[in-house]
């Protein structure tokens, strides 16, 4: 089981109240300690998280939360940064640590609630991005199926839309629309060429890399600020590498053609993606083609 990251602006649409006495106090010195900011997770648990981090931080609660539990509350930090040896990587108890005394939850929560990277950042929807760029290709195998039906009138499923080239029937296809060949039914030159240059643009996509940047925009001190790392081969879901080195920009710094990439990125919903231009993970996070 993968990190289930929560953003700070669903946490926030959640109206629920906390009934535990224990929980609050116990929210109240992690965020004093912390400066951390609280929002209600459910009756006996906090939401943690800063203003300038679009994910929240992980969450702190008294309760009993083990599996099999005897009815025991304990106070509970839950955060991406821990490994509990006791539990299977699957398990959600797996990312929270628990004790019955206070003072040691404390400490717990100023080890593990750390703010995130900006390479944890990168690393949080990159699968997301990924996807949407194989979308393409997907969507373009499709249009060069039903092309490839429109010429040879056979029942062809897109996973069967490959570019075959050299083969005899392709090779003649083509000489034919290369010496003009007038055909009997007129439209069906018309829909070699378009079977032909669908093809084309499969094959180019299939076979294309994807480098990109991941951008984080933010406002500190009334000025916007970006911060930049590059991702290769952005095309694989499960390949993708992303740069251990963050360059920071302001306005006036960041370079011309991810400033425009980004003003074409900004009019899209999050979660879409416009091919060559970038994904746009939405909360100021975006994946720019490079």
């Amino acid at each position: 089981m993968s990190y289930q990251y929560k953003l700070v602006s669903a946490a926030l649409t959640e109206h629920r109240t906390v009934t535990s006495e224990e929980a609050t106090d116990f929210a109240n010195e992690v965020a004093k300690a912390l400066r951390l900011k609280l929002h209600p997770r459910d009756s006996q648990s906090y939401w943690v998280l800063r203003e300038d981090c679009p994910y929240v931080l992980g969450w702190v609660g008294h309760g009993d939360y083990r599996v099999g539990g005897d009815g025991t509350k304990m106070y509970v930090v839950q955060s991406r940064t821990i490994r509990n040896g006791k539990y299977s990587d699957y398990s959600p108890q797996y990312f929270m640590a628990m004790s019955v005394n206070e003072k040691s939850a404390l400490r717990n929560a100023k080890k593990y609630i750390r703010m995130m990277s900006p390479i944890e950042l990168a690393e949080s929807r990159l699968r997301d991005a990924s996807n949407a760029v194989d979308q393409v290709v997907s969507d373009a195998r499709t249009e060069y199926s039903h092309a490839k039906n429109q010429v040879f009138q056979v029942d062809l499923s897109m996973y069967g839309a490959k570019v075959e080239r050299g083969t005899p029937i392709l090779n003649e296809l083509q000489h034919l629309l290369t010496i003009n060949h007038e055909f009997v039914d007129p439209t069906f030159g018309e829909k070699l060429r378009d079977m032909f240059a669908k093809g084309e643009q499969l094959e180019t996509l299939s076979n294309r890399t994807v480098p990109m940047w991941f951008v984080r925009v933010y406002e500190r001190m009334g000025a916007q600020h970006f911060d930049v790392t590059t991702v290769d081969r952005g095309q694989y879901a499960y390949q993708t590498q992303v740069s251990e080195n963050v360059q920071r920009f302001t306005a006036d710094t960041l370079p011309a053609e991810i400033m425009q990439k980004l003003s074409v990125l900004n009019i899209l919903d999050a979660d879409e993606y416009v091919d060559d231009v970038g994904f746009n993970a939405g909360e100021g996070m975006f994946y720019v083609v490079r």
